[in-house]
């Protein structure tokens, strides 16, 4: 494998981190908008609870995969760096900024007592970043792909395709099905947050069916707007698609079965292969008809000084980060 192959697979490799980890809490952040509507309004304090409860200390401890994917992608591929992040700043901006104000809003929701809003605007505030955010990821995904975005194009342009617009929503959807899914474990760890386990599952379910339908819909969008890249998917992808189909059910039918551990790791699969579907059909094009990953590649010195040093990080930064993850699972609703 080549330095510059081995670059984009860590690459996608720490954006599945952060789609499995920091995606669950940006959809655990939507779910706590919505715990006061339908059925479950009883329940509503208790399922927010358990949110803020599970993404607990180690919630932005998340945002370093991202962070690790923005360093890798300017150091290794510099030259497309800065087409990228000027053809999408709009969305991404928006990213950034969904990002800070959940931050914000959690941290005065959770220890402000009230400061500068009552805390029911920060929740709102919260949950409505936990929205934006992987929508804007998303579609700045599904622009890359469309072939549309190029150095000097319109901020706005990638919204400008239905494809992309779909892309972000399907992401806000597949984040709040992962989400579900991992409540349903944390729900099921105590017995005073037992009785969320049904809430949850059935806020999985839904979410997997919006999801289909948002695919379903997609489809002829995607083939329409980013025909190179849908054209590499039917090649390359389907096996991907099918494994994530096939996990996304099996999540489904295992919640059933109250196994839930095993649902959230069909429900990660499925997530993998999402983004190993797009990642294959992406490839090897950084930004499609402008960019492929070896034209806008570092020097190659340069790169293999960069996978040492990243090789090294890793031995640190991995174990501390699963060391984090351990110590504070088991989430417990506070009884006042």
């Amino acid at each position: 494998m080549t330095a510059v192959n081995l670059m984009l697979v860590i690459i996608v490799l720490s954006l599945l981190a952060y789609a499995l980890l920091a995606g669950a809490d940006f959809g655990g952040g939507g779910w706590d908008m919505l715990a006061g509507l339908g059925r479950d309004r009883s329940s509503a304090e208790d399922q927010r609870k358990l949110i803020s409860a599970s993404l607990g200390p180690v919630w932005e401890a998340n945002h370093v995969w991202l962070i690790f994917v923005i360093v890798c992608t300017f150091s290794g591929f510099p030259s497309a760096f800065g087409d990228i992040a000027t053809s999408l700043e709009l969305p991404l901006a928006l990213a950034l900024v969904g990002i800070v104000l959940r931050g914000a809003a959690y941290v005065y929701r959770a220890y402000g007592e009230g400061a500068s809003l009552p805390d029911r605007w920060w929740s709102r505030i919260f949950a409505c970043a936990s929205v934006l955010t992987p929508f804007m990821l998303g579609v700045s995904g599904a622009a890359l792909a469309t072939g549309k975005l190029r150095p000097g194009s319109s901020p706005a342009a990638p919204f400008e395709a239905p494809f992309t617009i779909l892309a972000g929503l399907l992401a806000v959807v597949v984040t709040a099905f992962l989400a579900a899914v991992y409540l349903c474990f944390d729900a099921s760890l105590h017995p005073d947050t037992a009785r969320l386990v049904a809430v949850f599952r059935r806020k999985a379910i839904y979410a997997a069916v919006a999801s289909g339908v948002i695919v379903l819909v997609m489809l002829p969008f995607f083939y329409r707007d980013a025909p190179v890249v849908a054209a590499r998917f039917t090649d390359r992808s389907i096996p991907f698609a099918a494994v994530s189909a096939l996990c996304g059910f099996g999540s489904l039918w295992v919640l059933w079965k109250e196994k839930y551990l095993l649902a959230r790791v069909t429900a990660a699969t499925a997530i993998i292969g999402v983004l190993g579907g797009w990642a294959a059909a992406q490839y090897p094009d950084l930004l499609v008809g402008v960019y492929t990953a070896r034209q806008a590649a570092a020097a190659p010195s340069s790169l293999d000084t960069m996978l040492v040093a990243m090789f090294i990080g890793m031995l640190v930064v991995v174990p501390s980060f699963l060391y984090l993850l351990k110590v504070f699972t088991a989430p417990v609703i506070e009884e006042h």
